[in-house]
């Protein structure tokens, strides 16, 4: 989920020109491992990157902010729950399984695992057990081990420059969450109830997921893929892959 974009991160890991910031290792594209050369370079440079680089115009990515998530618990005719001003925490720890680059078919394939904290406030309303409720605080959100498994496809332009640059045209994202733990604080000013809905929260969170999990990728990417973007147009595919 949160995804095509972190396979990026690597390929920033790759390029060989003075123009590029230190945490950068290069990574020549006719190595016979070049992937392996990769999957290290993106470890080494993935935390860097995701606090942001102010030279270079790149806003840091962790936290990352999302507006508004909302579900309903069972359904619409139950209780309506909307998670407000969340900051996704974790992106920088994100941990790199997989990098492979086919640059015959121009694909990039990576497969990483993630844990976000998210810190936000909710509104709950609607009905439980008929009797009509109102609350609202702070929550937080767990989402513990997220498998993600991403497939970007690119093309190359010419730049200002003359030089070939990167262009993603297309990503698809798969994702896996081992487990998703809510908390909601302070429900009603009373523990009792709110023990009762933070637990159907718990109960339901495979449900919860396939529900906002969508949001929440298109959400994160978008924001990774602006500021992957921005760095993208400052080298050429050939600074960061060199001969």
């Amino acid at each position: 989920m949160w995804r095509p974009v972190f396979l990026m991160f690597a390929l920033i890991s790759h390029s060989l020109s003075e123009e590029l910031p230190s945490y950068i290792t290069p990574c020549s594209r006719n190595v016979p491992n070049l992937n392996e050369c990769a999957l290290k370079a993106a470890k080494e440079s993935i935390h860097k990157f995701a606090l942001g680089d102010k030279s270079r115009q790149l806003p840091p990515l962790d936290p990352l902010f999302v507006e508004d998530i909302t579900i309903y618990i069972p359904n619409e005719n139950g209780l309506k729950l909307i998670f407000k001003e969340n900051y996704f925490h974790g992106l920088s720890g994100m941990q790199v399984e997989s990098l492979k680059f086919n640059f015959e078919k121009r694909i990039i394939t990576t497969e990483a695992i993630i844990n976000l904290d998210v810190a936000n406030k909710y509104d709950l309303s609607g009905k439980l057990m008929v009797v009509p409720i109102r609350s609202n605080g702070d929550s937080s959100i767990k989402l513990k081990n997220t498998d993600l498994n991403v497939r970007m496809w690119y093309e190359h332009y010419t730049g200002d420059d003359g030089k070939l640059h990167w262009n993603i045209t297309k990503h698809d994202v798969k994702y896996e969450v081992e487990k998703a733990i809510f908390k909601l604080e302070n429900l009603l000013g009373d523990k009792n109830i709110g023990d009762q809905i933070n637990k159907l929260l718990n109960e339901l969170w495979k449900e919860i997921v396939a529900d906002v999990g969508p949001l929440i990728c298109q959400s994160l990417t978008k924001a990774v893929v602006k500021s992957l973007g921005t760095f993208l147009e400052q080298v050429s595919f050939d600074e960061m892959f060199p001969e």
